[in-house]
């Protein structure tokens, strides 16, 4: 081999894989409130976003964190402009059968998501990877009690709300068994774990338990929680998951030493806000800051936070070329 072959080496940019989720219905013209109830348009949404972006993966789903809700009794609403769909009512009580709690996937809208993902795998499927986003049991109880409600029997130590999470742990690890028999990928987003919303004695022990349970069932797959997670961070690398999220109001080099010691890739994001201005100056600025991280950590991945509805496709095209280009 020539001494200098290296120097002609080609090194790929780190991968991009972009939180598209309500944009995906803009980019066919529709609503989010459309998308979620038909499993064509909401198929084409996400096939559009892969036309579009080429990311390196694509998550299925467009109001994620009402689906499990929804399918255990929670009453959605629906809209008419580009607002997402959101939880009107809280059906369950600390005193609900944990039996109650059993899962289908005839409930809800859990068929209707499965055969936009299983619409969208048969086009893109050789292409990039395909998953449905589930929630983790801890917010799909927050989401079933009501924040309020939840948070004083996480405080009051109320032993109910531990058989009520036990049942919702079940609930998903059956319908994750479900996903992944259709060859489908999983991501877990878990939001309501975030500081501040809980402290992280509740994330400790209400939240980690029930996702360490859920990913040991599954195998290892991406848990995202958003956000500054400083105060959780040692207790998500506990979590059996396979991805540590570096949220763009994060230290950088702190999750890379985290993601580093647990052998986890690391998905750093860009802030969406600035993808939506088209603000290129500091979405570079990140972007370089990324790559600086890259030498003391390959396994990383360029992220962003849940991108706008309304954000300009060309924005989006341009960051993709920024990745490739400062590589």
């Amino acid at each position: 081999m020539p001494s200098n072959a290296h120097e002609n080496t080609y090194t790929a940019p780190l991968p991009f894989i972009p939180t598209i989720i309500e944009h995906a219905a803009f980019l066919i013209g529709q609503t989010p409130s459309a998308a979620a109830r038909d499993a064509s348009i909401l198929a084409r949404a996400h096939i559009a976003v892969f036309e579009q972006y080429r990311p390196d993966g694509v998550t299925v789903g467009m109001d994620i964190y009402n689906i499990e809700a929804e399918a255990l009794g929670c009453q959605v609403c629906f809209y008419d402009d580009e607002s997402i769909p959101g939880i009107m009512t809280h059906p369950i009580t600390l005193d609900s059968p944990p039996g109650g709690i059993a899962f289908s996937p005839n409930l809800g809208r859990i068929q209707l998501l499965l055969c936009a993902a299983e619409k969208v795998k048969a086009v893109i499927g050789n292409d990039a990877k395909v998953s449905v986003g589930i929630c983790g049991p801890f917010s799909i109880l927050i989401e079933l009690l009501g924040f309020e409600t939840a948070i004083h029997a996480f405080i009051d130590e109320d032993k109910r709300v531990r058989l009520l999470l036990a049942a919702v742990l079940e609930f998903q690890k059956a319908y994750s068994r479900e996903i992944v028999s259709r060859g489908l990928g999983v991501t877990v987003f878990e939001s309501w774990a975030s500081p501040p919303l809980i402290t992280p004695d509740i994330y400790r022990q209400y939240a980690l338990p029930y996702e360490q349970a859920l990913l040991a069932h599954i195998g290892a797959r991406p848990l995202v929680i958003g956000g500054d997670t400083r105060p959780i961070l040692d207790d998500i690398v506990k979590s059996g998951t396979a991805l540590l999220l570096s949220d763009y109001n994060t230290p950088l080099p702190l999750y890379i030493e985290k993601a580093r010691a647990a052998g986890l890739v690391l998905r750093a994001n860009i802030d969406p806000k600035l993808v939506r201005q088209g603000d290129f100056e500091k979405i570079k600025e990140r972007i370089k800051e990324i790559y600086a991280q890259k030498k003391n950590y390959p396994k990383i991945i360029i992220g962003t936070g849940v991108v706008p509805y309304d954000t300009p496709l060309e924005n989006l095209q341009r960051v993709k070329k920024i990745i490739a280009l400062l590589h």
